[in-house]
């Protein structure tokens, strides 16, 4: 234990060291109770424990100071704002003035910084209720006036209309009523848009108040019960209601319709447990009904009520309304006759006021003394007179600060709404520049879209029309590939029929002579068997020419690729131009992949076309041969030729380059003016050409 109190000694003698307003060093005994009230080492547990209202004065201020020294040294602007905005939100609890102003001023700052409008404005509107707090009014409404600007500018219209209503309170205090009507009225603007209730019944109730002030009763009158309306609709609201109440009762009592004013004072009182809830309100209805009563010339329990209203308010150290109790009761002792019983009381009141700074009251007592105690009437008089006339000299300092505050706000805004105006002509300016930017990037985004799109489409269509090709050239392999299986079938049935209508009639026939001379063993028989050996020998010949036949058949190759080359060859239409193609009977050029096949056909295709188009040449060739894994086409004519140096490629050009890129080969084109054009081929193969009937197309 002696360790841990030394430990938070050393602890508050760092704090205290490094603050300009440090408190008192703390007793043993205090620093003993921080060591049981710390539950947590923590900025949160700190502003908790200062809260606390059975902790020490002293030790609320060492725990503010420490979690505001801790605050400072945190690095996260934003981490400090929201523990900044706590403890400055929390004013109420900080007892050290000098202490808020500090933890305030931080946290403005902070949040101006970090650019958190929200948060700054509730700081403005925490330090506006400080000095609300110690009336000091015009300052009080500079920072709600501050905090209001930027409520406004983030659209918060329900605390601006709040800010708003505190400001008209200050200014009906300074009896600046115009102005204060003026943003009351701002409010109810702000809160009918918003349908709060909860506000429109705050305005209507202040705006009461400042026409009772101005004794426009009938207004008063009418706002109260606006008021009253709107306080309907809000759940829970019985002591505010009770206090409306009172306040009508007041304008009554001060209209002299007593009978009402006493109607609605004792509907206050009868209000449920009102006294547990409200004791000050309660006590306020008492003193009331009090002098609507001896105003009715109805003194019966007038004494009784006021005593114990006044009982109330001392319990309640409620200095300011006490001091008008006992008026009050000064009255009612007039009233019976009872002139120094009165002055007594009148007294009381006088000195009350005095210590509440109650000045209206101050000055209607005065006023009543000059009648009750005609002797020091004067003096009466002329403190009356000194008071009245600081108190308006004061009135219009005060008033005269809140219009120049008015006015340099005002200033401010149409400083603002000119800039604004610069800014919005120099934005207006700035998106007829972007316009034109935007306008000319979108022209040469659509120039190159259409362009681009255009190479697509023309593409597409040269994908289009290859397929095409290549379909067609599949077509005419499976019909080339049905012309040689129906040679094959046709084949195939000759032999049937020879085999059928030549052997086996023989064989039937031979068969029947032996059978019929086995049993016969003549000369002519054995002449007859003979015979039928030598049918049987000729049979065996027929069989053997047949197999000959079938076996010739059987090896030889019947080549569907080069057949369609040729077809597409002997289909030239210029009988001017003969074709020539050369290649080995003896390689199986059907085993080639697909691909290889398609795109060489196409290829060849495609220069016969260009060499009967363009080149006039009188022959063209097309030599297939194979070197090692290579596959290699010539196809060559005796045209014109052109210099291959000159010229723009064509789509012939583009045609084959494209094809080669798909088969990972190579081509040269060579050609003279005047001496023809050769055209080789190089394709890769990637296995030997073999007998694989499986590749056939």
């Amino acid at each position: 234990m002696i360790k841990s109190i030394i430990y938070y000694s050393a602890i508050y003698i760092l704090c205290i060291s490094c603050s300009k307003n440090a408190p008192a060093p703390l007793s043993t005994d205090q620093a003993i109770q921080i060591d049981n009230n710390i539950k947590s080492d923590s900025i949160d547990a700190w502003i908790s424990e200062s809260y606390d209202d059975n902790v020490d004065q002293k030790i609320k201020i060492e725990l503010q100071l420490r979690a505001f020294q801790f605050i400072e040294n945190i690095g996260n602007d934003t981490l400090k704002s929201k523990y900044l905005s706590n403890l400055s939100y929390n004013q109420s609890q900080i007892v050290d003035s000098a202490l808020f102003r500090k933890i305030n001023k931080n946290a403005i700052s902070v949040n101006l910084k970090i650019k958190d409008s929200a948060a700054a404005a509730n700081a403005y509107w925490d330090l506006a209720y400080f000095f609300r707090k110690r009336s000091i009014k015009d300052s009080a409404f500079y920072y709600y006036t501050e905090a209001q600007n930027i409520f406004e500018a983030l659209n918060d219209r329900s605390n601006s209309g709040e800010m708003y209503l505190q400001k008209a309170v200050i200014q009906m205090k300074i009896k600046d009523y115009v102005g204060s009507e003026a943003n009351i009225i701002k409010a109810i603007e702000i809160y009918n848009s918003i349908e709060d209730t909860k506000g429109l019944y705050k305005s209507y109730n202040i705006l009461g108040i400042v026409l009772n002030d101005l004794k426009d009763y009938d207004k008063a009158l009418s706002y109260y019960n606006e008021a009253l309306y709107y306080l309907d609709k809000i759940p829970n609201s019985e002591i505010n209601k009770a206090s409306l109440i009172n306040n009508i009762g007041v304008i009554y009592r001060d209209k002299k319709e007593y009978k009402k004013a006493i109607e609605n004072f004792n509907e206050v009182l009868g209000k449920l447990n009102i006294y547990e809830k409200h004791p000050v309100l309660y006590a306020k209805a008492l003193s009331n009904l009090a002098t609507a009563k001896l105003y009715f010339k109805d003194t019966v329990d007038v004494e009784k009520l006021l005593k114990k209203a006044i009982d109330i308010k001392a319990q309640q150290d409620d200095t300011g309304s006490l001091a008008s109790s006992y008026h009050s009761y000064s009255e009612y002792k007039a009233y019976a006759a009872d002139t120094l019983g009165a002055i007594e009381k009148a007294k009381i009141a006088e000195r009350l006021s005095v210590e509440g700074s109650a000045n209206e009251q101050l000055l209607k007592t005065w006023l009543y003394l000059a009648e009750l105690d005609k002797s020091n009437a004067p003096e009466y008089f002329k403190n009356y007179t000194e008071l009245n006339d600081s108190l308006q000299i004061e009135e219009r300092k005060q008033q005269n600060k809140f219009a120049r505050i008015r006015f340099e706000t005002d200033e401010f805004i149409a400083e603002n709404i000119e800039l604004e105006s610069e800014k919005e002509t120099l934005s207006k300016q700035k998106q007829i520049w972007i316009g034109i930017a935007t306008g000319f990037f979108l022209l040469g985004l659509s120039i190159y879209i259409i362009i681009n799109q255009r190479a697509k489409n023309q593409k597409l269509r040269f994908d289009q029309q290859q397929q095409a090709n290549n379909q067609e050239i599949f077509n005419l392999m499976l019909m080339q590939k049905q012309k040689v299986d129906e040679v094959k079938r046709l084949e195939q049935k000759r032999i049937s029929e020879e085999l059928h209508d030549g052997v086996l009639g023989k064989m039937l026939g031979a068969r029947m002579i032996l059978t019929g001379l086995n049993k016969r063993t003549t000369d002519e028989a054995i002449q007859e068997k003979s015979k039928a050996l030598g049918s049987l020998q000729e049979i065996e010949n027929e069989i053997r020419s047949i197999s000959h036949e079938l076996s010739h058949s059987a090896y030889q190759k019947i080549n569907n690729f080069t057949d369609s080359v040729e077809t597409l060859l002997a289909n030239n239409k210029n009988n001017k131009i003969k074709t020539y193609f050369h290649f080995n009977e003896d390689e199986n050029w059907d085993s080639l992949a697909g691909e290889i096949k398609i795109n060489v056909y196409r290829i060849i295709q495609e220069t016969f076309q260009n060499a009967i188009k363009h080149s006039k040449c009188s022959y063209f060739e097309v030599t297939f041969y194979r070197n090692d894994n290579d596959f290699n086409v010539i196809m060559s004519d005796n045209g014109v030729g052109y210099n291959v140096n000159k010229g723009k490629k064509g789509i012939g050009i583009r045609n084959i380059t494209s094809r080669m890129n798909k088969l990972n080969g190579t081509f040269h084109i060579d050609s003279r003016q005047g001496e023809g054009t050769t055209i080789s081929l190089n394709i890769p193969i990637k296995e030997d050409i073999k007998n694989n009937t499986d590749n056939n197309i």
